[in-house]
């Protein structure tokens, strides 16, 4: 950055933190989770769940200093907060705050208010899943709008910038007139390093930017130590994915490793500052180190062997895998990769989600060309038993999403994914059926949203079949993650005591929907 840029955005008021630069993200990422299904959970609620018991219980507010600087903050916050201090800013010009905290950090002298948000209008494939099953709107929607509001009423006083960005932003840029009567200047989609720092230099210097802009590219080359602990104590061990879904925005990034020395880094930052769970973010875990779609044993495991070396680390999760990745491992390194993520904790379900999506090669490879590579579309059911029989036999517990409603997909295809999911449920394993929701460009084209009408007998029989075997086992794997990430037992009682709840109310509504559908006129065709 140019020092004309560097003076322009420098704040001379930061010694008595009154920041020009503020990061929040919506109320359902600024929540103090111990582990990662407690943040799938909250962002799964809607208000149907009292806001009280979801401030308190479910998704219990960051701390924050006297100035409301929050505790921790999601991981692509820590990063705009990182490469803007190495782009010139002080410690008290750029601040991550809460929603609670706006109100103490922005004013008069605020220039722009970066806001992140992974589901802002609810339209992501899970929480449309779940919001045609539950009333009242999601809560990562309601709260969203809700701090945009108040921010809009400060805007009028401040004349700040309102920037937005983050996993959900897609959905602001496809519907520009809901951006502006949400109060937003700018939807940025891509990653931060692409370009970013750049783009808010040009905003804090009172240059104009264009009301949508896409950053091309990972920008993985620039990203930056983060600063300050994260949400879940997640860091990134890769960025990006390139097997190209077209479901998935990222799945258009080629896929960037991180060395391990900056991996470690950022671990070493979360647990100084506390933090003694550590999420390793990735969208193919066992895909790290390799170049396309192979994979690197032994740099995945050079890279957990230094993750054990860090002080004060109880318990370590990943998040995404490959089942096609999965595949390429045998039994031996599969189990070498679980006993290196063995930490104090003692985690008995150490689970990793993976997209099985159909028994349909044809149909995955429809809508998710590179996602079976290397194999070929016609093995894809044999390739997702052999990936799960070897991930069951090193001890890893697995959580598969199956999509229904995929073009093309015809009753003959529901009921041989209805006959996988039943081998892959006898097995240490859930399935969550999900219903297929396109991505504008898709839609665009003629896609169209899976949704509860649209459902045949086939889609209803193996929907209540994964959740029936989904009820028996997600309380002990909800559990037993609770108690290796160090929960009190208070907590994960009051948590199995709303799981309960909730498994008779999804039972209620799967009965009232298999009566309408029972009802209605057999439809013929596909999705």
């Amino acid at each position: 950055m140019s020092a004309a840029r560097k003076s322009a955005i420098r704040n001379p008021q930061s010694a008595i933190a009154r920041p020009s630069v503020v990061l929040v993200a919506d109320r359902t990422l600024a929540a103090e989770y111990d582990v990662l299904f407690e943040g799938i959970f909250a962002a799964m609620q809607t208000t149907q769940a009292p806001a009280w018991l979801m401030r308190r219980l479910i998704a219990p507010p960051v701390a924050t200093d006297a100035a409301g600087r929050a505790a921790s903050a999601p991981l692509g916050l820590r990063r705009i907060e990182a490469a803007m201090l190495a782009g010139g800013l002080d410690a008290a010009d750029v601040v991550c705050a809460t929603p609670e905290s706006l109100g103490r950090l922005v004013g008069p002298w605020t220039k722009l208010v970066g806001v992140s948000s992974g589901d802002p209008l609810g339209a992501g494939m899970t929480n449309t899943t779940t919001s045609s099953f539950y009333s009242g709107e999601l809560y990562t929607r309601h709260w969203t709008a809700a701090m945009l509001a108040r921010l809009a009423r400060a805007k009028r006083d401040g004349g700040f910038r309102v920037i937005f960005g983050g996993p959900g932003a897609w959905q602001l840029a496809s519907r520009p007139d809901e951006a502006r009567r949400l109060g937003i200047d700018t939807v940025v989609e891509g990653y931060f390093e692409a370009g970013g720092v750049e783009l808010l230099a040009d905003v804090l210097a009172g240059r104009d930017l264009a009301p949508h802009v896409r950053l091309r590219g990972t920008g993985a080359a620039d990203a930056r130590p983060i600063r300050g602990r994260t949400l879940l104590g997640a860091v990134e061990i890769s960025r990006g994915c390139g097997r190209g879904c077209s479901f998935c925005t990222i799945a258009q990034a080629p896929m960037h490793h991180f060395a391990p020395e900056m991996v470690l880094a950022d671990l070493a930052t979360n647990a100084a500052a506390g933090a003694a769970n550590a999420l390793l973010g990735s969208e193919d875990f066992f895909r790290y180190g390799a170049a396309g779609t192979g994979v690197n044993f032994a740099a995945l495991a050079g890279l957990l062997e230094e993750v054990r070396g860090v002080r004060g680390l109880r318990f370590v999760q990943a998040d995404h895998g490959n089942i096609a990745s999965v595949a390429q491992l045998s039994v031996a390194e599969l189990r070498e990769l679980r006993r290196l993520m063995e930490f104090p904790g003692r985690c008995r379900r150490l689970w990793v989600n993976m997209g099985v999506e159909s028994a349909a090669g044809r149909l995955v490879a429809g809508v998710a060309p590179g996602k079976i590579a290397p194999f070929r579309a016609v093995d894809w059911a044999d390739v997702v038993r052999t990936a799960a029989a070897r991930l069951a036999e090193a001890g890893f517990f697995a959580i598969y999403s199956i999509i229904l409603g995929l073009p093309g997909e015809t009753p003959q295809d529901v009921r041989a994914t209805h006959r996988l999911a039943e081998e892959l449920l006898a097995g240490p394993a859930i399935v969550f059926p999900v219903f297929y929701e396109p991505l504008p460009h898709e839609t665009a084209a003629g896609a169209r949203p899976f949704r509860p009408a649209g459902m045949w007998p086939e889609h209803h029989e193996l929907f209540c079949a994964c959740y029936e075997a989904n009820f028996a086992k997600i309380p002990g794997l909800y559990r037993d993650n609770q108690r290796a990430g160090g929960v009190g037992w208070l907590k994960r009682m009051a948590i199995q005591l709303l799981g309960r709840a909730e498994v008779i109310a999804w039972r209620r509504r799967l009965r009232r929907l298999g009566r309408q559908l029972a009802a209605a006129p057999r439809r013929s065709g596909t999705p």
